[in-house]
């Protein structure tokens, strides 16, 4: 999957990783220190690949398998939000 997902593999898994919270007060501060660091270009091609990963999952079942296992991500969104799609969408959107 990271092969499909590159860039989005490397933003959550770079960003979100274990610790994040250690570096971070929130979760929309991780966002924007990568929004921060990264080219316009690298974000264009992540927020590209939400949209990608957002139309590619159907189920809640299926997105937590792809963002947890395959992709990685440290940040567990269902405390704070809904479904992985409402999460992914509230990325792109401060992307």
């Amino acid at each position: 999957m990271n092969e499909k997902f590159p860039n989005l593999f490397q933003f959550l898994a770079g960003y979100f990783h274990q610790d994040w919270s250690c570096d971070h007060e929130t979760e929309d501060d991780v966002i924007r220190s990568f929004v921060a660091e990264a080219s316009p270009e690298t974000i264009l091609r992540v927020k590209d690949e939400v949209q990608l990963a957002l139309r590619a999952f159907n189920s809640e079942e299926e997105m937590q398998v792809f963002l947890f296992e395959e992709i990685g991500c440290s940040y567990y969104y269902p405390y704070a939000w809904s479904s992985g799609k409402a999460w992914l969408e509230h990325v792109a959107a401060m992307l």
